[in-house]
């Protein structure tokens, strides 16, 4: 084998050795003792880590006590309980806000009516019928029932939108190039937790129906009632869950951070990984048989 062959040979098992020390390091940064493969290659022990948290009490003079870092994940972890008890409010609230919406609408269909008395044989609305608890908007020149344009306020009833910005980073199985790149969700108990960001979309999410005005006059009022009723706790449970995502947005920016940080770690590992399966198979090339009397 020639000289510059085994100075090539050396490079690559130099450089594997140095990608495992990286390895080990970010897996220790990561987990701590628990995560890392090697722990002969970190340099250091447990029992040595442990003496340099509680320097001060061995009197090493020119040293302040200050901890060694915890582990990143386990920063991210003691967000969990809080991240998770607020997001699982939150689904109690968008249910609460759901249910309360297809009330108003059920209420709204009942005051109204789906009179179509005046449709002919042929489908065509040819008279005006009464509008229930609606009032027509006098555009009409026939009403045939039901909530149609023809009615004051009429316009679509929808749902609430919470849902919460997910991004690449918050997983620690990814280790692609964009960590930043995110998805938008629906809040749901199968996604408490995870995300970075919540957002409530008052009115903004999927359609319920048509819906209209109702008068407060006569026997219309207690459909009126209820409805402003209903309306009103939407209001009190809108401005819980508005002051609720103000504030746990703050801690998920800085789970967020962390999470970011930790991706760093684990792709700087993972493309120290693939470059030392790239040497091996380079070094494993350069001694096999076949270019033998190459090299």
């Amino acid at each position: 084998m020639r000289e510059d062959t085994k100075r090539i040979l050396v490079e690559y098992n130099r450089t594997i050795e140095r990608n495992k020390d990286t390895i080990a390091n970010g897996q220790f940064i990561v987990d701590g003792f628990a995560g890392v493969g090697d722990t002969s290659r970190l340099g250091f022990t447990q029992d040595e880590l442990n003496q340099l948290n509680n320097v001060e009490q061995y009197d090493v003079e020119g040293f302040v006590n200050q901890p060694i870092d915890r582990p990143i994940q386990e920063k991210i972890n003691d967000y969990d309980e809080t991240v998770n008890g607020v997001d699982t409010r939150l689904v109690a609230i968008a249910n609460s806000i759901t249910t309360l919406k297809l009330e108003i609408y059920d209420l709204i269909q009942v005051a109204i009516g789906t009179e179509t008395s005046g449709i002919n044989t042929v489908g065509i609305c040819t008279t005006t019928v009464d509008p229930g608890c609606g009032t027509l908007t006098g555009l009409c020149t026939v009403y045939c029932g039901g909530i149609t344009t023809c009615l004051e306020g009429f316009g679509q009833l929808s749902h609430d939108s919470f849902q919460v910005r997910v991004s690449n980073a918050s997983s620690r199985s990814y280790t692609g190039i964009d960590p930043t790149a995110f998805s938008v969700q629906t809040l749901s108990l199968s996604n408490v937790g995870i995300g970075s960001f919540n957002i409530l979309s008052k009115d903004g999410g999927a359609g319920i129906g048509s819906t209209a005005l109702i008068s407060n006059v006569g026997g219309c009022s207690t459909y009126y009632t209820s409805v402003t009723n209903k309306y009103a706790e939407i209001d009190t449970l809108r401005a819980e869950a508005d002051t609720l995502i103000s504030k746990i947005n703050e801690p998920k920016r800085e789970k967020h951070e962390l999470e970011s940080y930790r991706w760093g770690v684990l792709y700087s590992n993972q493309q120290a990984v693939e470059e030392n399966s790239r040497l091996e198979a380079a070094s494993a090339a350069l001694q096999s048989d076949e270019l033998g009397t190459y090299v």
